[in-house]
């Protein structure tokens, strides 16, 4: 009985971490597109709201979707997540330690990898903070064609994935614009050793009026 209790408090509070960070994810990640710029180069980065539900490291029969409208709507019961052996109890411990750090990641000083190959999955690229590591890929259709130019972030990995990848570059400038604009008009971070920008990145830039976002973390 008492372990039976206890099992339930303890999915309750990790419901409760996961629906904080639906709601940061939300805020200030889902419907905007970021452009990340590293060694003269840039890549821009969606966080599609239906990816959210693999970054927790927990099961559901909940689909993508509605595991996300339900953590958002603060509806999301213990009942409806569970562990296998694709998702474990113990990595979704170690994930729950990132989850509210994801949307910081966006907005702070990071790495950028190159080429990750994991025991089960290459990614082309991913970020990381060295405490833990978000990785991404071009979204695919049924063909396996790319859907569009931008990289979706598939993936959070408790750890910074250095000897996993083939290149790593610090990361100079973040910029943000909403889904909807053709033009960035935020400055979300600045390392402050490198000031000039590649000129085919201002191109992409609403030069007049782009300013630091004033987001703060969650």
């Amino acid at each position: 009985m008492i372990g039976h209790r206890r099992w339930r408090e303890d999915r309750e509070r990790i419901v409760s971490v996961i629906q904080s960070a639906a709601q940061s994810y939300k805020e200030n990640l889902v419907g905007r597109t970021f452009l990340y710029v590293f060694d003269g180069r840039y890549i821009e980065v969606l966080y599609k709201a239906q990816n959210f539900k693999h970054l927790t490291g927990v099961e559901s029969r909940l689909s993508a979707r509605d595991f996300y409208k339900a953590a958002l709507r603060r509806q999301l019961q213990g009942t409806q997540i569970f562990f296998n052996a694709r998702h474990p109890y113990q990595l979704c411990q170690r994930k729950l330690q990132h989850l509210q750090e994801v949307s910081a990641l966006a907005y702070g000083e990071s790495f950028l990898l190159e080429e990750i190959v994991t025991n089960t999955r290459h990614y082309k690229f991913g970020t990381t903070d060295l405490n833990f590591s978000l990785c991404m890929n071009k979204e695919l259709d049924a063909e396996g064609r790319e859907k569009g130019s931008c990289y979706v972030v598939e993936s959070l990995r408790d750890e910074d994935c250095f000897s996993k990848s083939k290149n790593v570059y610090v990361v100079t400038h973040i910029f943000r614009k909403r889904n909807d604009q053709k033009f960035y008009a935020e400055l979300c971070y600045q390392d402050a050793h490198v000031a000039e920008l590649p000129s085919y990145v201002n191109e992409r830039l609403l030069t007049k009026g782009t300013h630091i976002s004033n987001h703060t973390e969650a």
